[in-house]
């Protein structure tokens, strides 16, 4: 009989990591962090017996622990193209800033390339003697999957962060879903309803344009990876590049460059190149200054203003009333950005920054809403078995709750539990 354990994610965000055995044979799914001081993964695991480790998309909360797998094991990586490329770039990135503290090395991260196996969407893999594997557009960001398993004649999803909703950048996640036996789901926003696309997008351009028309510069702190991208299509489908400068800064140029190579996981992939065409990129700090007093747009990470090239844009703008700085992510308690929203001032390094510019709030999520979440998952058709993961405590017991209403099997797993297959 197999058997799932969770490694990780569970009533929290971060350490993501699932490990599922079958006689002497194992896959694991995501082998994440959760980026605090220092970085802590998932418990270590018997090594000897992986097959595979699959993951679900790139950001590190799922990705960064991965190169731990890798070195320790004889595994095979499983992901699609854009995965591979953009965790890597996630990983390096991270090893940089944590001056190498951290329990592998840039040698151990070149596996990731090295003992890659291109996984397509709608593809089956079979692993092992036991096990098959098949990857499901997850709609999050581009590359991002939904994976789904196959063993001892059951059948088990993993929806690793998904969007039921289609957005400028990505298209949405696999509808009509094949028959389940177990499904484990995140939770993100379990306990939250978003507006309409649309109003989303409006209330940002009409607060962009008034920002330009009175002569300010908008900073926009944006994730690398999904959200900065999203933002440029956004600009674009309203056409602003084309009367206003737009700046790109930070990892996002990167993350830039690695998408145009995988144009087949973007909603459409000529509006994404015509934004990459027109937007400017930042490559120093004397442009970056200049970029600051443009009357233009400054898209650049972090998306919390917890450091990146967007702490020095907040420290050349935060002064003056006609700009403005536009959050469009939701900002964790104790970062810089949560406590701008809450308090108009911010405290990088050891001083206090009195915030003059127009601040506001543009929510742009790539995880499903409520909603989102639970029209995806009744649908599975199967009547599974949910497990609910990947959320604060509150919003793993909220989504748990709404599926048990509709007559779900739904449970909260803790770290370390295991379950018979």
């Amino acid at each position: 009989m197999a058997h799932l354990t969770f490694l990780g994610s569970c009533r929290e965000i971060g350490r993501s990591g699932f490990l599922i055995e079958e006689q002497d044979e194992s896959i694991v799914v995501d082998y994440g962090t959760k980026l605090q001081n220092p970085p802590s993964f998932p418990p270590a695991i018997p090594y000897d017996d992986i097959q595979a480790l699959a993951l679900t998309h790139a950001h590190l909360d799922h990705s960064g622990g991965v190169p731990i797998i890798l070195k320790s094991s004889e595994a095979s990586l499983f992901c699609t193209p854009a995965t591979r490329d953009l965790s890597s770039l996630l990983l390096r990135d991270m090893y940089k800033i944590s001056n190498g503290r951290l329990p592998f090395n840039r040698d151990d991260m070149s596996l990731i390339k090295k003992k890659s196996v291109a996984a397509l969407y709608e593809e089956t893999f079979p692993i092992g003697r036991y096990f098959e594997m098949t990857f499901f557009n997850a709609g999050h960001i581009p590359g991002s999957a939904m994976i789904s398993i196959r063993v001892d004649g059951k059948r088990i999803l993993f929806t690793g962060d998904f969007n039921a909703y289609e957005s400028r950048l990505n298209p949405g996640a696999r509808e009509n879903l094949p028959r389940h036996d177990i499904v484990v789901t995140e939770s993100t926003y379990a306990r939250r309803r978003n507006p309409p696309r649309a109003t989303i997008e409006q209330d940002l351009i009409d607060t962009i344009i008034e920002t330009l028309e009175r002569g300010g510069t908008v900073l926009i702190p944006a994730f690398a990876v999904g959200r900065s991208q999203e933002i440029m299509c956004i600009l674009e489908s309203y056409k602003i590049p084309h009367k206003y400068p737009i700046f790109i800064d930070g990892l996002a140029r990167n993350v830039n460059d690695i998408l145009m190579k995988h144009p087949e996981y973007i909603s459409s992939p000529q509006a994404f190149a015509r934004a990459v065409k027109r937007i400017i990129v930042i490559s120093g700090n004397r442009e970056r200054r200049e970029a600051a007093n443009s009357g233009g747009i400054v898209i650049s990470p972090a998306g919390m203003l917890k450091g990146g090239a967007s702490h020095l844009y907040f420290k050349l703008m935060h002064d003056n009333p006609l700009n403005s700085i536009v959050l469009v992510s939701f900002q964790i308690p104790d970062t810089p950005g949560a406590e701008l929203l809450a308090t108009g001032e911010v405290t990088v390094g050891n001083r206090k920054y009195k915030v003059k510019a127009d601040v506001r709030m543009h929510h742009l999520s790539s995880h499903s809403d409520a909603d989102g979440l639970l029209n995806l998952l009744e649908n599975i058709p199967g009547d599974p078995e949910f497990y609910v993961v990947h959320g604060e405590s509150e919003s793993c017991d909220a989504l748990a709750e709404s599926l048990t209403e509709i007559g779900k099997t739904a449970h909260v797993p803790e770290v370390g539990d295991t379950v018979s297959i």
